[in-house]
Formats: structure tokens, C-alpha cells, sequence
């Protein structure tokens, strides 16, 4: 089953075409990665499938559902930012049960939703606390869970681990992937670390200059590029390419 669809999105900036025509079909519980440089609109693509920015043509489609100007709250979707955006003055059960309060949900259903999050996320015993008093990694994980205490149809990622240590970052990937596998649910997740992309996609999509250069499994992307671009683009270290002239031919 489809779980989100993207038809033909275009966005314009006046003059300037930020996304060109994108076509995207995510199946239900797909773990998608978007990789490009900055500045090829990956982060704008994810803003415009959650409904904080708006297409300037093409259709956006979830679970079959036509949302391409669907309030972003009305979509079914949780976003988790780069910047963990959490409420100092709240505590962690309070950050991650705030989505539900907004929604006017009974504070059982709240209760629950947030100890359940917080099991799978190992940090039940961090409830009571305030932002301040956790670690970096900590504080990510308050973000992702208040993004499942919403039960969302799609999970949108946009760069959750750049602002991490390294170390923390590696940990941080294999722990998103474990939840991915538990909650199999659908996530588009954007970042500009072939690493993370390669090591946690089901499929990768590669953006380039507002337009798609190729999507397919990590290794079929590895060894099968499309072109120049997406073959310069993934592994470590990268390739590096030469103009050369053909001075002679032999042997047939």
C-alpha cells in the first residue's frame, strides 16, 4: 500500500526553482532518505510534504488521501527538527504529551501514550526532568517521542542527528533504525551524511539542484549509479573524476 505519494511538486521562489517536478512513491513502512548537497531542497521538500510550506504545483497524497492544502495538524504526519525544540520550562512527560494536550486528548490516553513512548525510547525514567538537566541524546529522543505519541501516518526527519557528537550520532543511528523495525511505520527522513543514508535507508533518494537524480536501495545506488553525480555523491572516500582525450586505440 502506498503510504505517501508526491505528484509532479514544483517550488518556485520567484525566478527560482527550488524543487523541479518531483515524483515520489512511499510504500507503508518504507524508511526513506533523502541525501543531497545544501541547497538541493531536500529540507524544502520535507517542509512542503508536512504542510509548512506550499507547493507551487503538483499534488501530495497520503494514505490516498489528496492533503496538498490540508492544514499541516489535519495531515497525519509528526515532523522531528534538527533543533530538538523543546519547552524549557516543561518536563519531558509535558514536552512529549503536548502535541495530545493541544489536541484536546483525555490525560489518560496522554498518560499512556507518553509511558509507552518513553519504554520504547528507554527513557521512562527521565520523565520528570526538564530539558536542561539531559544529555544531547536524551533530548533527541524526547523529540522522537513526542512525534509517536501522536501515532502518525508518516514520521518526516529533518536532519535530527547533525547537531550530535559523532560517537552519539553513530549510536543515535543504529537506535533509529531499531524503531523503525519496532514501530514499522513509514519515515522520510532528509540529511546530507551519505553515511546515514546508506546505513538506514530502505531506499535513498538523491537530490540534486531541486530534482531526482536517482532512488533506489543503498547498494543497487552503490553499485549501479545513474550517472557522474550520484556515483561522486555516495561512499567515502569519494571518487574523483578526469577529463581525458582518447589519443589512440589498439588492439581492435
Amino acid at each position: 500500500m502506498t503510504s505517501l505519494e508526491l505528484r509532479q511538486i514544483q517550488k518556485n521562489y520567484g525566478s527560482y526553482h527550488a524543487l523541479r517536478g518531483i515524483d515520489l512513491s512511499v510504500e507503508q513502512g518504507e524508511f526513506i532518505v533523502t541525501v543531497g548537497p545544501s541547497g538541493c531542497g531536500k529540507s524544502t521538500l520535507l517542509k512542503i510534504i508536512a504542510g509548512l510550506e506550499t507547493v507551487s504545483t503538483g499534488k501530495i497524497l497520503i494514505n490516498g488521501r489528496d492533503v496538498t492544502t490540508t492544514e499541516p495538524g489535519e495531515r497525519g504526519i509528526a515532523m522531528v527538527f534538527q533543533s530538538y525544540a523543546l519547552y524549557p520550562h516543561m518536563t519531558v512527560a509535558e514536552n512529549m504529551g503536548f502535541g495530545l494536550r493541544m489536541a484536546h486528548r483525555p490525560k489518560a490516553e496522554i498518560d499512556a501514550a507518553v509511558l509507552r513512548a518513553a519504554k520504547i525510547l528507554r527513557i521512562a525514567d527521565q520523565l520528570d526532568k526538564r530539558p536542561k538537566q539531559l544529555s544531547g541524546g536524551q533530548r533527541q529522543r524526547v523529540a522522537i517521542g513526542r512525534a509517536i505519541t501522536r501515532s502518525p501516518d508518516v514520521f518526516l526527519f529533518d536532519e535530527p542527528l547533525s547537531n550530535l557528537d559523532a560517537a552519539l550520532r553513530t549510536q543515535m543511528r543504529v537506535e533509529l533504525s531499531d524503531l523503525h523495525a519496532r514501530l514499522g511505520a513509514t519515515m522520510v527522513y532528509v540529511t546530507h551524511d551519505q553515511t546515514e543514508a546508506m546505513t538506514m535507508a530502505s531506499r535513498i533518494v538523491v537530490l540534486n539542484r531541486g530534482s531526482v537524480e536517482q532512488v533506489g536501495a543503498p547498494l543497487e545506488l552503490y553499485r549501479n549509479p545513474a550517472n557522474l553525480f550520484v556515483a561522486g555523491f555516495l561512499g567515502a572516500p569519494r571518487m574523483n573524476f578526469f577529463e581525458v582525450t582518447v589519443a589512440a586505440v589498439s588492439g581492435g
